[in-house]
């Protein structure tokens, strides 16, 4: 169980557009913080309870990026990092599709599918209702299908 939580916050980490050893670091602090607070969480909720926890630690990873100078040379590093994460999820033709969504369908049609979480949970984790999140997605799948079809 907690190797599939590892595996989905990694992924999850790096669909952000961290860098492998981020993610890793990432996602071992929200598993650890999710272990550490165990006891209060409600049962069936330990899915939403870690993602919720994998959003509060990239928030806080991004709040300590801001603060830390960038180096010359450093942005190149990161998109190139990107292009290789890319290449080794196998996501080629897909990647460059869902591009073409806005950050908050990405993150809804990851959530959804990679993720396996309920419109609920979906909800929960980006602060709004679950009729908002279901007309999203379908917004977003239908952006998809527009998008594939064009390209097909």
């Amino acid at each position: 169980m907690w190797e599939e939580l590892y595996r989905s916050t990694y992924r999850y980490f790096l669909s952000l557009g961290l860098a492998r050893e981020d993610a890793e670091d990432l996602a071992q602090e929200t598993l650890l913080a999710t272990y550490l607070h165990l006891d209060g969480i409600q049962c069936g909720k330990l899915r939403a309870y870690v993602m919720v926890t994998a959003k509060a630690k990239y928030c806080d990873f991004l709040r300590r990026q801001r603060a830390r100078p960038l180096l010359s040379g450093e942005e190149g590093l990161k998109t190139a990092s990107s292009d290789r994460q890319a290449e080794e999820l196998g996501v080629g033709e897909t990647a460059a599709v869902v591009a073409a969504l806005n950050p908050t369908e990405r993150r809804i049609i990851f959530l959804k599918y990679q993720i396996g979480l309920s419109m609920k949970e979906i909800a929960a984790l980006l602060g709004t209702s679950a009729e908002s999140v279901k007309t999203r997605l379908w917004r977003a799948r239908k952006k998809l299908r527009t998008r594939v079809e064009e390209d097909g």
